[in-house]
């Protein structure tokens, strides 16, 4: 099976240095840097921080991806979204590394809008999903 492309919804991204959104955006609905951290602790081995690289991929334990066959990666992220600006920082590093990346920003949106359908963005966001799935797919053959 060869994977053709990523859709990277809200990639939930961090790394030990505190970003202006996550500072800005702390007590959002839905996740809160407490939250975050909760979640990293239980997920990354005893001894670990925050750059460990599965949290942090492009921190100082990141891996080089520039010579891979990477797919063409789209990556969602929201306004009131806390990890926003690790989110961006992602789609950046893609696009530096040489990886087909696209950034949709929803600048009202929270963590998890495609949660919730009566949102008004959720809608947009599967119609933009389906769109980069069918791009793919074409493109593949």
């Amino acid at each position: 099976m060869k994977v053709i492309g990523l859709v990277s919804v809200q990639p939930f991204f961090g790394g030990e240095e505190r970003t202006g959104s996550e500072i800005r955006l702390n007590r959002v609905p839905v996740i809160s840097m407490d939250r975050a951290d909760w979640h990293w602790k239980v997920l990354l081995p005893n001894g670990s921080d925050r750059d460990h690289e599965a949290v942090n991929v492009i921190g100082p334990n990141a891996v080089d991806i520039s010579g891979l066959d990477y797919p063409n990666t789209i990556v969602f992220m929201g306004g009131f979204d806390p990890l926003r600006d690790w989110q961006r920082k992602y789609y950046e590093w893609l696009r530096k590394s040489g990886i087909g990346a696209e950034l949709i920003d929803y600048p009202n949106a929270i963590h998890g809008f495609y949660l919730f359908p009566e949102l008004p963005h959720t809608r947009l966001f599967f119609s933009q999903v389906k769109e980069f799935v069918s791009m793919q797919i074409s493109n593949a053959n």
